[in-house]
């Protein structure tokens, strides 16, 4: 969020995950896809002031990763699945949080719908003013989803839901009213991360240590994602049995550590081909650095994984926007 006075509505329909990540303001995030097809999404987001409202939808399993600039609260409306915040399931009475600087980590299963709210300067510290020791409580422990009260959470999408649809067609919002909807926003965001018990970073031992398993051999992966990798070397990398290399992945991302890898090659592959010049030659070239041998598996792998092939992503790459 740039902080400018302009107040307005947007909304977008989003075909590419790189549309999602250039409209992103509230982070430096990479969005990496998880499932088989196509993408699809839409972002509707409201600005007043000091404070930006995003509601968010998509058809595909995201991870979300990277650090905040701004302080961002988001929480789930409409789950189809287990979001996971940092490896941890996230339940309806939860909300979660970034300070500026820190981590993010997401995991969202298709069909999910999530606000986030976004706020900066003046707007922040009125935020905290608002709240009190018990938000400033909860807000110091981040990497845990915060509990707060479902109702709460649920009266604040309701509020929500009617400013996105109280705007109409009109997408811009004079400023006395933006004003007015700032301290509001600010008012109801307080009262809602106020609500419910204070913040915990409780968990078994056992699915604290399949959070590490997982962040570990995760590391170690991203060292070089074009090396060729087995399971018993990253069995030998997390120190544990391939059973729990298995638990610790589908907890945490929802599939196997073969899935996860070859995802993570693709969406490296399609973020080249999208940013590269037309040219089958170059297809090859991508498709050789990320590991990729066999150019007719590739091909039919990526095409499962995003609904086109690799040389139709790099042709859209070169028409101008």
């Amino acid at each position: 969020m740039d902080g400018s006075s302009q107040n307005y509505v947007r909304s977008t329909r989003l075909k590419d995950i790189l549309e999602f990540i250039r409209i992103v303001r509230g982070a430096d995030v990479d969005i990496t896809q998880l499932d088989a097809g196509s993408f699809e999404g839409d972002l509707v987001q409201l600005k007043v002031r000091n404070v930006l409202a995003s509601l968010t939808t998509s058809n595909r399993r995201l991870r979300m990763q990277g650090k905040a600039r701004v302080l961002t609260i988001a929480f789930v409306v409409r789950v189809s699945g287990s979001p996971t915040w940092h490896g941890i399931s996230v339940r309806p009475s939860d909300v979660l949080a970034v300070n500026p600087g820190e981590t993010l980590d997401l995991v969202v299963p298709p069909g999910v719908a999530a606000y986030c709210i976004s706020v900066i300067g003046n707007a922040e510290a009125m935020l905290r003013n608002l709240g009190g020791p018990v938000l400033a409580g909860k807000l110091s422990s981040t990497a845990h989803p915060i509990p707060c009260d479902s109702d709460a959470i649920q009266e604040m999408g309701d509020w929500l839901e009617g400013q996105f649809d109280g705007f109409g067609d009109d997408p811009d919002i004079e400023n006395r009213l933006a004003l007015e909807l700032e301290h509001e926003f600010l008012r109801r965001l307080a009262t809602c991360m106020r609500a419910g018990t204070s913040s915990s970073t409780s968990g078994s031992s056992i699915a604290l240590g399949r959070i590490d398993v997982a962040q570990r051999v995760e590391q170690h992966l991203l060292d070089d994602l074009t090396l060729p990798r087995t399971v018993e070397e990253l069995c030998q990398v997390a120190g544990t049995s391939r059973r729990t290399l298995e638990y610790a992945f589908k907890g945490y991302f929802g599939m196997s550590p073969k899935q996860f890898i070859k995802a993570l090659r693709l969406n490296a592959a399609r973020n080249d081909l999208l940013r590269g010049d037309y040219g089958s030659a170059q297809v090859v070239e991508i498709a050789s650095g990320w590991g990729f041998t066999h150019m007719g598996q590739f091909s039919s792998d990526y095409h499962r994984m995003f609904g086109e092939r690799p040389s139709e992503t790099l042709r859209r790459s070169s028409i101008p926007a």
